[in-house]
């Protein structure tokens, strides 16, 4: 009978030990459950942080894009009109050297025409 008695606390120890570890074993899988679920609210919120961050990344990207497209048209439109007033630079620069050379020539006919007037004259005098 002393034999079924320790048999029967030894169960009862056994039954014991065996809930307390079945009690710790369900706390740590409890603990290790609720750091797992903080650990993923972390990431899902650092996932919608980085999200917002990207959207906005993006849209200001679209942003200096077109503000890139506008100046780069603008740039090639300036280029184009810098090579339009270059172009007439020129043949205002060739128009006027023409025409420099016409002045010349009209006052050296005025300075030949004032003397052969005044040779005319001289000699109309002479007549007199």
């Amino acid at each position: 009978m002393t034999t079924a008695i320790i048999i029967i606390v030894a169960l009862i120890v056994l039954a014991v030990l065996l809930t307390l570890m079945m009690r710790r074993r369900r706390a740590k899988r409890e603990q290790l459950r609720d750091r797992l679920d903080m650990e993923a609210r972390g990431h899902r919120q650092e996932l919608e942080a980085n999200s917002a961050k990207a959207l906005e990344s993006e849209r200001d990207a679209d942003q200096h894009r077109r503000q890139f497209e506008h100046h780069r048209d603008e740039a090639e439109r300036f280029r184009r009109e810098a090579e339009q007033h270059e172009r007439q630079a020129e043949e205002h620069a060739a128009t006027a050297s023409e025409l420099d050379g016409r002045s010349e020539r009209a006052r050296t006919a005025a300075t030949r025409h004032d003397e052969r007037a005044s040779d005319v004259e001289e000699r109309l005098g002479k007549l007199s």
